[in-house]
């Protein structure tokens, strides 16, 4: 006989809800786990997908060329070379004490300078850095013989800046230097990567974007101790672009030659064009020390150098204008209607001014002067009594017009915009009015006017063309930019133009000594002061302390009737203008007709 089937209800109900945990259970774990799969190779795929090929996979940027830099007649001034950087790539470096320790005597260099810039790669381990730029090739070869125990370590070929003539034109071609942690910030996006080189003044900054190329990439295989196996794929960089410059590399080396070890600056300008032709300032830096490895002591010299060698004093340098400053208050009285050119004026030596004694720089004086013979003879007197009828508005309104006290617009970093004063600037500096005395010194140049050789070699071009002011420009790609035009009457430009030939070319002319029969040209000395004290108790220059001595400046122009060329130099506590900038001046403007070409007739033909 069968048993009967005797079924419990209680058990089948456990053993059912039992079931339920149990397949609720593997059904929450599939769904963690298809959820873990979701975001390990959907949501951050590429991540790990990037952590897996790097364990066997190392790119390597290779820079790009920059482009070169060339003077207006193609001649290289900028150029690249092959160099040996040593780099790292902190992913496969365990023990950065260690590398850094082994890394030190080979290169020569603290091991804590190595760590520094190890440590600068933690945020981006993947990324090459540059611990050592340009290494000799004795201190390849002893890294290359202990690369096996320099895991992460390589050395790379890359184009290294070179600057083909050293500090000459160094303010305008600049440097570039590592990119900072700020650039870094303002580039992103832009392909730039800790230790890339950029530029950083001059026109490697401004030419930045053009002169930069693309860079290509190596990618390599790596074996367990990072050491190369194979390459996988390379592209090559793309060079930067050429850039061509105004500038006149003959003409640059005879302003460096006439400038010697003296602190100034040389300007030379096509009057209508605005091209730069020099841009001298001395004393240069080599722009080359700071593309290799620049050392803290080799920064802190150049920077703590009393001579300020990276200042561009053609740019930067604000001086008083001294009598170039005339020329601007002649047509200042022009444009206001009081000058009678042909009238004269009585100079005895010296100007009252109620109590006041102004002195001329000569002290028997000058006698009856008009116009061009004051401007021949740098008349101060002549000047004071323009001063003092114009009123420094009006001389200042015409000086902004010329572009004094303002920038110039010139494509190039940090330039000084200099000082053209008013009686609301005074009043809004100091609290003051403007005395009576003060219109008298600023006609002859001294006082609160400031202004730099760039901004007289446009102001001086204006007048001598006609009234055209351009804008100061560098490339050579970039039109003429006409900025104003003050329409100045040819009759006004002649007699102005007189009395600047008569400063060089009369008997009783300020530079006389400049007179060179095979050369047509016009110029103004200036002699700013920096320390009346000194001037009239030490009539002897050579008395006179370095800092106290007054500021040389000259301009001239070539030919007279139909201006070439405009050249302005500036010599630092120089003294007279005419003695001591003058010849730097005249050499220049001998130089373009020798390298124009030009016979003594043309040069000379309007006389």
């Amino acid at each position: 006989m069968k048993p009967n089937n005797i079924t419990n209800p209680h058990l089948d109900e456990d053993i059912r809800r039992k079931s339920r945990y149990l397949i609720a259970f593997v059904l929450v774990l599939l769904g963690i786990l298809i959820l873990r799969l979701f975001f390990m190779q959907i949501i951050n795929g590429s991540y790990y997908e990037e952590l897996s090929r790097n364990n066997r996979v190392r790119i390597i940027p290779i820079p790009a060329p920059r482009g070169k830099i060339f003077d207006r007649d193609g001649v290289v001034l900028a150029d690249n070379r092959p160099a040996f950087n040593v780099m790292v790539l902190p992913e496969d470096i365990s023990k950065p004490e260690d590398i850094s320790r082994r890394l030190a005597p080979l290169l020569d260099r603290p091991a804590s300078e190595i760590m520094q810039a190890i440590h600068k790669g933690k945020s981006k381990p993947y990324d090459p850095l540059v611990v050592a730029r340009d290494i000799p090739f004795n201190q390849v070869a002893k890294v290359e013989m202990e690369m096996f125990n320099l895991p992460g370590v390589s050395i790379e070929i890359i184009p290294e800046r070179e600057y083909l003539f050293g500090d000459l034109g160094s303010h305008v071609m600049g440097y570039i230097g590592e990119i900072s942690k700020r650039q870094l910030e303002e580039k992103e996006g832009l392909g730039y990567a800790p230790g890339d080189l950029i530029g950083k003044s001059g026109i490697e900054l401004v030419s930045e974007d053009n002169l930069r190329g693309v860079k290509g990439k190596r990618v390599f295989e790596v074996d367990a101790h990072g050491q190369r196996v194979r390459v996988l794929e390379e592209r090559e960089p793309v060079p930067g672009r050429d850039v061509k410059l105004t500038i006149d590399h003959d003409l640059q080396v005879i302003a460096r030659q006439g400038l010697g070890d003296k602190a100034g600056a040389v300007v030379a300008m096509i009057p209508g064009t605005g091209e730069v032709l020099v841009m001298e300032s001395t004393p240069g830096f080599d722009p080359g020390v700071f593309a290799a490895s620049l050392t803290v002591r080799q920064w802190k010299d150049i920077v703590e150098d009393p001579m300020h060698p990276l200042e561009n004093r053609a740019m930067r340098g604000a001086y008083p204008p001294g009598s170039v400053f005339k020329v601007v208050v002649t047509l200042a009285a022009f444009r206001k209607g009081i000058l009678d050119p042909d009238a004269t004026v009585f100079c005895p030596g010296h100007y009252s001014l109620g109590r006041v004694i102004f002195r001329c720089w000569k002290p028997e004086g000058h006698g009856n002067v008009d116009l061009v013979e004051a401007i021949t003879k740098s008349c101060d007197v002549y000047f004071y009594t323009l001063g003092r009828a114009l009123g420094i508005d009006a001389i200042a309104e015409v000086g902004l017009q010329l572009g004094l006290g303002a920038k110039t617009g010139i494509m190039l970093p940090d330039e000084a915009p200099g000082l053209m004063p008013t009686r609301a600037w005074k009043r809004k500096r100091f609290g003051q009015p403007w005395h009576p005395g003060e219109h008298v010194i600023a006609a002859i140049g001294q006082g609160y006017t400031l202004v730099t050789p760039i901004q007289v070699a446009k102001a001086m071009s204006a007048v001598v063309n006609g009234g055209r002011v351009y804008t100061p420009r560098v490339l050579s790609t970039s039109e003429p930019a006409l900025e104003r035009e003050l329409a100045i009457p040819r009759r006004q430009v002649d007699l102005i133009r007189r009395g600047l030939q008569g400063v060089i070319e009369d008997a009783h002319g300020t530079a006389r000594s400049l007179r060179d029969k095979d050369i047509s040209m016009g110029g103004k000395t200036g002699t700013a002061q920096v320390a009346r004290g000194y001037v009239s108790k030490l009539p002897d220059e050579a008395d006179i302390p370095y800092k106290y001595r007054d500021h040389a400046w000259f301009f001239g122009f070539s030919p007279v009737e139909n201006p070439e060329i405009v050249v302005v130099a500036l010599v630092e506590h120089g003294g007279h203008g005419g003695a001591v900038a003058g010849p730097i001046v005249r050499d220049v403007i001998k130089g373009y007709y020798l390298l124009k070409g030009s016979g003594n007739e043309q040069v000379r033909q309007d006389n």
